[in-house]
């Protein structure tokens, strides 16, 4: 049986090595784009209403009879204003 020889066995270390810390880069975007979802749900008062942010679409989605008040039963999305954007 053959074995790699010293650099090649480096090379195979480094790229691994490489490949866990992105692993782990992309978990910590995870978790801060969770964290970020989470602030937000609690600045427009989703939890409660059972609604969530899409983070995808910078919408807000509010599930059918969720909403107290009068609700129509219908989904409604409501657009959040995005960061940099000044108001208008």
């Amino acid at each position: 049986m053959q074995e790699l020889n010293p650099v090649d066995r480096y090379q195979l270390r480094k790229a691994q090595m490489d490949a866990d810390k992105k692993r782990l880069d992309a978990q910590r975007a995870q978790q801060e784009l969770q964290r970020v979802i989470l602030e937000l749900e609690n600045k427009y008062d989703l939890i409660a209403d059972g609604g969530t942010v899409d983070p995808i679409t910078a919408t807000i989605q509010v599930q059918p009879g969720s909403r107290r008040g009068n609700s129509n039963g219908s989904e409604e999305a409501f657009a959040l204003a995005t960061a940099g954007e000044p108001a208008k």
